[in-house]
Order: structure tokens, then sequence, then C-alpha cells
């Protein structure tokens, strides 16, 4: 528990505007409601509700009276309750849970530094899997920030990006040449799309068939439609330094199409390399994948992860990893 003594009150309020950002109520502890003064929830507010990010983006309207009941609940006994607490609770108490939201993930949990995602919480949703996102773009997210050098000044691809989460953070913090996310599902790259342009100050797109680059600064953000099935028909001039993917070998079907793909890129760039981050949620798929890959005379190495350094992801996944795979033998 934490109190007057130990904590001022600059650092409750911006752990309590964390706490709401990350979704998450564990904060809202009497430690910290026991100094939050009027003038303490007015900053609190301003720092969330009322700040520019998440009046334009506003969060889940379901989680979001959550906290402010809780944080009511708790304040009650001990403080003057600011006007503006219940009158946004009452705001949100008639709302209905849309299938999409805006969520805000803080990166080295900093409220100056958000990646915001448009998505849905379903896990499955107009047929595809592809609208959320899921533990392991977190987990390659953070792998990828903790090894920039890898990203520095290359020409990344990404596969079966969703909603872009993964492409958004190495593209704010790495300092790549290029980053082109795909996917199948058109509303899937709709979405991606949306998110860059939340995320990114555009100077303008560039439609060229099926790929749309959007400049920011002196990188380049593109969104393309790709068939793992259909090799024959991608375009030449794309020829990766990095390929990345998360949760993407999910279903023995598509693991030689997945494979095809990296034999394609890797004829145009022999030394191109592969990192693959999975969430194992089925020990035998998983280790078809690596028979597979194996059988095409691809090696794999796992790659130690370190937690939770600049995203939160979930530490107590069941069994995950992060794969390098390349045609080379690994030293």
């Amino acid at each position: 528990m934490l109190t007057n003594n130990n904590v001022d009150n600059t650092t409750i309020v911006e752990t309590l505007a964390k706490s709401f950002f990350k979704r998450s109520l564990s904060d809202l502890n009497s430690g910290y409601i026991n100094n939050m003064t009027w003038e303490m929830q007015d900053k609190f507010l301003y720092k969330t509700i009322y700040s520019p990010l998440f009046k334009k983006y506003p969060g889940s309207p379901t989680f979001s009276r959550q906290f402010f009941k809780k944080l009511i609940e708790l304040l009650e006994p001990e403080h003057e309750v600011h006007d503006d607490i219940y009158g946004y609770l009452c705001s949100v108490m008639d709302s209905e849970a849309d299938q999409f939201n805006y969520c805000h993930y803080l990166i080295d949990n900093s409220l100056d530094n958000i990646v915001t995602i448009k998505e849905t919480k379903n896990m499955v949703l107009n047929g595809t899997t592809g609208l959320r996102t899921w533990e392991a773009a977190f987990m390659l997210s953070d792998w990828a920030l903790c090894n920039q050098d890898i990203f520095t000044n290359k020409s990344i691809l990404e596969l079966g990006s969703g909603v872009g989460f993964t492409g958004i953070t190495i593209v704010k913090h790495c300092n790549v040449k290029s980053l082109v996310m795909t996917d199948f599902h058109d509303e899937v790259l709709e979405t991606i799309h949306k998110n860059i342009h939340m995320n990114f100050s555009v100077s303008q797109d560039q439609q060229n068939n099926d790929l749309v680059v959007s400049k920011n600064r002196k990188k380049d953000i593109g969104v393309m439609k790709l068939d793992w099935n259909d090799t024959e028909n991608l375009r030449h001039n794309l020829i990766p330094d990095v390929i990345i993917g998360a949760d993407i070998v999910y279903d023995p079907s598509i693991f030689q199409p997945l494979i095809n793909i990296f034999e394609v890129f890797h004829k145009r760039n022999n030394n191109v390399e592969i990192y693959i981050a999975c969430v194992i949620r089925n020990s035998d798929t998983f280790n078809g994948f690596l028979k597979t890959l194996d059988i095409s005379n691809f090696k794999h190495k796992e790659l130690s992860v370190q937690r939770n350094v600049h995203i939160r992801w979930d530490e107590n996944l069941p069994s995950w990893s992060l794969l390098r795979i390349n045609k080379e033998t690994f030293n």
C-alpha cells in the first residue's frame, strides 16, 4: 500500500492515469485513493479523458464504466468527488459495447509514448482473427525494441500484420528504411491503414496497384494485400532485408504456403532475416511447423527474450517461442 509518506502526488496521478490507459484496475487501492484530493482528481481527468488523444480516440466504454465506478466507490469515503468524474460515468453508462474500440498502449510505461490501435477484443470477427492484437505481437514488438540494430536502415516485411501494432511500433521506434504490413483480409488491411494515420503525421499516400505507401518523414510505411498461395504474382520490387510475423503458424494448412513465401524472398535476397513469434497453443501444430521448415531446408534457432522491457505482455503464457529462420547453418 502506498501512502503520503513514500509517494508524491504527481506520481499518484501519473500511476492512476497509466492504469486507466492500460485498462487495469490493479492500482485502484486505498493507498492511492487516500491522497486523491479534488485538485489531484482534476489533474487525473486532464491526463485521461480530457487529454487530446482520448478525446479524439475514446477507449472502451465497458472498461471506462468499470474504472470510474470503482474510482468513485473508493473516493467517496475519503474525499469530495470531482463533478466531472460523476459526469463522465453518466455519459458512458448507457454506451453500448462496440465491436471496435480504441486501445492506447504505453511504450516504456510512458504517457508521452503511446501507440493507439483501433481493434476488437473478439477472437473472430467478420471471418478473420486479424482484427485484434494478439499476445505474440506484444512479445515480438518488445523484443524488436530491445534489438533495434536488426532493423536499422532495413526494409522490413511483416506477414499477417493484423491491425498493425507490431509494424507501427517498429516504425515509431526503430530507424527502418521502410516497412510493409501485409494481410489477406480486406477489412484488416483497411484497419491497418486507419491505424497508421492515427499514429503518424502522414504527408501523403501513394497507391501503386496492390500497395499503398504512406510517407512519414524519411520512412515509407506500406500496406499490401498478400496471398501466400499466390507467389507468382508477388511484386518483383519487394525485396525485404527482414521478415517478421506474430502468431502466423497456428494452422497446419498454411505451413507450406508460408514457407513458399520464405523461399521466394530468400531467392531475392540470400541474406534475408526471418523472425517469427508464436504463442504455442498446440505443441503438435508448432512441432509440425518446425518439421516442415526442416523438410524445406530452412534452419531455425530459438531466441531468448527478456520480458516486459518496453511493452507489457503476459509473462504467464504457458508456452511461447521466438524463432530466427534462415537457410544457413547458425553458429
